[in-house]
């Protein structure tokens, strides 16, 4: 790839500048599997998440920390369409072998990792379509590289959902895209008072032993690292006392606890770069001067996102995170925020908290390798076969049978 720098192409075209037809003829699409050349798009990216109003996760700054992580494991496969100097559109994939049922997979998928909420193409206005098929064509004359595409994460008006989609289909690639989970949140354009009369009963009453029992325990605090904040000691204090409860907590037995090499470079990078753009927002809760429970968030076009919420897990019975997680909430209300939103799960707690949830769908794509198609077989006809089969001979156990066996 060529080391000129790219830049975002302006919204404004002065009646110099060629025609789209004219632009579009002139449009390439580069592989970008270089560490240090993803790094140097990073003024181009920005240029174009911010023509875009595109959400914290697709801004250059979360695919930089993103990959701190992701680097263990996987090497960097992003496509960038460009025309000139100009950065139009960037799909951020990695490549990462895998272990398949059929056999070990060639994965592409995007630069994620487990706090990310959402996920998409990044495109110039106007230009999806294009972007779409230019990266459908560039797969397809590299499908040698890759098994399978798996582009998690997608909302519901993503463009990897729809136009990628039809595009990779369009070019005879088997696209299967399914819900997979749901992004809880909450609503923060009302009063706190009104939203927590509407919550139950049960959770009251827990709401209210933690608190006791907290205050039984000792002197609490909770403390605030707000976006915008420029204390880079105090940043420093905060990082080491979040790393200190996540490796005291049950996600230390995960291997994604931020005392681990990947994550906590990623927490770190990502809290640099946050702190810049004033994303970044972290809540502690400290017992007798010793931190217990935080929650790691970015507040971004009038959303947070609850990106890790851990308590340390010797003081489980004090409920330390259950009564940060309510502290906290009540506290966002009133800010002219739009939505706390707690990340995909269907966790028992945040059904406890949340009203509504967005989808988040998965695209599958399957390659032309013998692996891919292998893999084809297996996840969209033998295995729903078995699945089918299994259910039917429990559907077949009659109570008589089942008494037996026990």
């Amino acid at each position: 790839m060529s080391a000129r720098p790219l830049r975002s192409s302006s919204p404004k075209n002065s009646s110099a500048s060629p025609t789209l037809g004219e632009r579009r003829s002139a449009c390439e699409v580069r592989l970008v599997s270089d560490p240090a050349e993803f790094g140097a798009l990073r003024g181009a990216w920005s240029a174009l998440a911010g023509a875009g109003r595109a959400r914290v996760f697709l801004q250059h700054e979360w695919f930089d920390a993103a990959w701190q992580w992701r680097q263990q494991t996987a090497r960097p496969y992003l496509l960038s369409m460009v025309s000139g100097s100009d950065l139009l559109a960037v799909l951020p994939l990695v490549c990462e072998e895998t272990v398949g049922r059929t056999a070990r997979l060639r994965e592409l998928s995007f630069l994620s990792v487990p706090d990310t909420q959402t996920c998409d193409m990044l495109v110039r206005e106007g230009e999806q379509a294009a972007a779409s098929n230019a990266f459908a064509d560039e797969l397809a004359r590299r499908q040698r590289d890759w098994d399978v595409l798996r582009l998690k994460y997608l909302p519901p008006d993503s463009i990897a959902a729809s136009s990628l989609r039809d595009a990779l289909a369009n070019r005879g690639f088997t696209a299967r895209l399914e819900q997979r989970d749901r992004n809880p949140y909450v609503r923060l354009d009302s009063r706190w008072e009104d939203y927590y009369g509407t919550r139950s009963r049960s959770l009251k009453k827990a709401n209210n032993l933690a608190a006791n029992r907290l205050k039984k325990a000792g002197e609490v605090r909770i403390d605030w690292l707000e976006p915008g904040a420029r204390d880079a000691a105090r940043l420093a204090e905060v990082m080491d006392a979040i790393i200190a409860i996540s490796a005291a907590s049950w996600k230390r037995r995960t291997g994604n606890s931020l005392d681990k090499p990947g994550p906590q470079a990623f927490i770190r990078r990502l809290s640099q770069l946050a702190s810049e753009r004033g994303w970044l927002s972290v809540w502690t809760l400290s017992l007798n001067g010793r931190p217990l429970a935080m929650e790691y968030q970015l507040v971004g076009d009038g959303r947070v996102f609850a990106l890790r919420s851990d308590f340390d897990e010797a003081f489980d019975e004090i409920s330390p995170g259950s009564h940060l997680g309510r502290c906290l909430l009540e506290r966002l209300f009133g800010r002219g925020l739009e939505r706390y939103c707690m990340g995909p799960g269907e966790n028992r707690y945040k059904q406890r908290w949340a009203e509504d949830a967005e989808p988040v769908a998965e695209l599958v794509v399957y390659g032309r390798t013998v692996r891919g198609r292998l893999l084809k077989v297996w996840e969209t006809t033998l295995k729903p076969l078995a699945k089918r089969l299994r259910d039917k001979l429990i559907r077949g156990r009659g109570p008589a049978q089942e008494s037996d066996d026990r």
